[in-house]
């Protein structure tokens, strides 16, 4: 061949490659090829793109195959020619790579496929690997992007929550953080919000239907009298919001898994979804009169024998150092799209239950501070019939957490929220089996707990702490006394309970909270007892001191609590040894309590203050 004829090229025309720049804060993924072209090169994820395949999708596919990072795909960043020639100014190769935007999901670098190598990388480490020039240019590019985005005016983010810290740190604020709030607080809960929540879940199961709704309350139709125009319509409106709220999940559920849909769309899925289940949740208001004039019960009872606990959990009784044994094998923790929010990135998390006697899979909030790196995670158990993600409601305890650069995990406890079982409410079935709902609903939220500190210790290096309020507390407290036989990497390094206590037998039957319930009367009638009762608690008992050093256990009490009594609280604070000054008593109840923190933060900052420092 002619010195001066060039080599026929080795492709006859260019061709579609793919890059995908994942950012993890201010950070980049880089991977070292191992093959030609460019092998021994730092560079990003990237390669071919596939027939039938979109550019995000093989930008996410080759990052998850060179790197076994998730991510979701933002925008496209531009597109570049990278030609290669020969000695003789022949084409040897030429790809046109279009550069996709995504930011990390989950999972750390691991080399994989075509890469020797795979870190995260700082621009600046990025620039001085990067052999590259046009590559460094379009990392700098996307990153000149991703800035003015973040200074746009009117970025698409989550709507902030209400924020009533402001209101209660004024006179009236201080005025709600006192004992006569927890009176009030009962009361309406025994005359309006247990009879309306059980209305409201007939009303959903009767799906409109009048004679179905009197069946689930078990009401006579005859005997309510001119009620029934009235309430026929309130029905027909409960099964309209129901049905918005059934098609606002299924389009949040197929837009928040995918990771090709624009952002403006999964945030506004987001948002319609909390505005249905809001709408729903709140239209228990229509039953206010309605569920005290007719004297509805708060549960739909089904309060079991002794036989059929025993029959449940008799061999977890037996051997209580098992009874909340993880399985060999935990279940895979799946993961939603990152959404931008006030305070950084709202996300979920899913998974099976390690308990089969809960029904539905565990979900959990995940909020991440802005600007964070491997911030320490706190999970958070919340109280009966407490259902915050399902009410455009504030959440001050945990933007308190965020805000201090804490990354926090808002779990949803079985038969709450999108875990509910049909035709009940917010933990009724719990309540209305008691102890044997107690006792399956502790089997799989402590387990879950295991589950849920195991993710966060695989996507961060930083401490884990796990805090509840009421049976969120009982909740915590209890796997931390039992957790000393799971794996190191599902325990945690700290605690932090709100209104906690001990007994169930005290807390069932003596206890505020049960007697509004009534379940201190349903249980009696059902034949337990004291002792009989009391046989369950090396399952529902802090028994056992945690696993964890004392001094990383914080706690706040009201000294006028009796819905989970002050002094079980106390004795459980003594027998572990956690330190007075970590102990904070306050002359308050149950419900004023919570409220009070929201005027003196001071045991969240401690306890954030400490798993920074750990």
């Amino acid at each position: 061949m002619p010195q001066d004829n060039p080599p026929p090229p080795a492709m006859d025309r260019p061709r579609i490659g793919v890059g995908a720049i994942v950012w993890r804060d201010d950070r980049l993924l880089l991977i070292r090829r191992a093959k030609a072209p460019q092998a021994g090169q730092w560079s990003i994820p990237g390669g071919s793109q596939e027939l039938g395949e979109t550019l995000f999708e093989a930008a996410l596919r080759e990052t998850r195959e060179e790197a076994g990072v998730e991510a979701e795909a933002i925008g496209i960043v531009t597109a570049v020619d990278s030609i290669h020639r020969n000695a003789a100014g022949g084409v040897e190769w030429h790809y046109t790579i279009i550069d996709v935007e995504a930011e990390w999901r989950s999972g750390e670098p691991v080399a994989g496929d075509d890469a020797s190598e795979a870190r995260w990388a700082t621009l600046d480490e990025a620039d001085a690997l990067i052999e590259w020039p046009e590559l460094r240019r379009v990392l700098h590019l996307s990153a000149r992007q991703r800035g003015q985005r973040r200074r746009a005016p009117g970025p698409v983010r989550l709507k902030p929550r209400p924020d009533l810290m402001r209101l209660m740190r004024t006179p009236l604020g201080r005025l709600v953080a006192r004992p006569w709030f927890d009176g009030m607080s009962l009361a309406l809960l025994r005359g309006w919000f247990l009879p309306a929540s059980r209305s409201l879940a007939a009303a959903i199961a009767a799906d409109g239907d009048l004679h179905r709704f009197c069946a689930e309350l078990a009401i006579a139709p005859d005997a309510l009298g001119k009620r029934p125009v009235w309430l026929g319509r309130t029905l027909r409106d409960v099964a309209r919001m129901a049905e918005q709220h059934r098609q606002a999940d299924a389009e949040w559920h197929r837009l928040l898994f995918s990771t090709t849909a624009p952002l403006a769309d999964v945030v506004a899925a987001e948002e319609a979804r909390l505005d249905a289940a809001s709408a729903l949740t709140t239209s228990r208001l229509r039953f206010a009169l309605f569920g005290n004039n007719r004297r509805i019960p708060a549960c739909r009872w089904a309060i079991p024998t002794e036989e059929q606990v025993e029959a449940r959990h008799g061999a977890r009784l037996a051997d209580p150092e098992n009874a909340y044994r993880l399985p060999d094998r935990l279940p895979a923790v799946a993961e939603t799209r990152r959404l931008p929010s006030e305070l950084g990135t709202d996300h979920w998390l899913t998974f099976p239950t390690p308990d089969p006697a809960v029904e539905s899979p565990c979900w959990a909030r995940v909020f991440t501070p802005s600007d964070a790196v491997d911030p320490p995670t706190v999970i958070h158990l919340h109280g009966i019939c407490m259902e915050p993600d399902h009410l455009r409601g504030p959440l001050s305890e945990i933007e308190s957490l965020v805000r201090r650069g804490l990354r926090v995990v808002l779990v949803e406890a079985p038969w709450h929220g999108r875990r509910k079982r049909p035709g009940t409410y917010a933990g009724e079935p719990m309540v209305a089996s008691t102890p044997l709902g107690a006792l399956d609903h502790l089997s799989a939220a402590v387990r879950e707990l295991g589950v849920l500190t195991r993710w966060a210790r695989r996507t961060g290096t930083g401490a884990v702490g796990w805090s509840g309020i009421s049976f969120g507390a009982l909740t915590a407290q209890l796997a931390a006394a039992h957790c000393a036989g799971w794996p190191a990497e599902c325990r945690p390094d700290a605690l932090l309970l709100f209104t906690t206590s001990e007994g169930i037998e005290e807390i069932a039957l003596g206890g505020s909270f049960a007697r509004a319930f009534g379940l201190d009367r349903a249980l009696t009638a059902a034949g337990w007892t004291e002792a009989s009762l009391s046989r369950w608690r090396p399952l529902t008992d802090p028994v056992e001191r945690p696993q964890m050093d004392a001094g990383n256990i914080f706690m706040v009490l009201g000294s006028k609590d009796d819905v989970t009594p002050f002094a079980g609280g106390q004795a459980i604070a003594r027998r572990w040894g956690v330190p007075e000054a970590q102990v904070h008593i306050r002359p308050q109840g149950h419900f004023s309590v919570p409220a009070g923190l929201m005027i003196d933060g001071a045991p969240i900052a401690d306890f954030a203050e400490r798993l920074l420092m750990l």
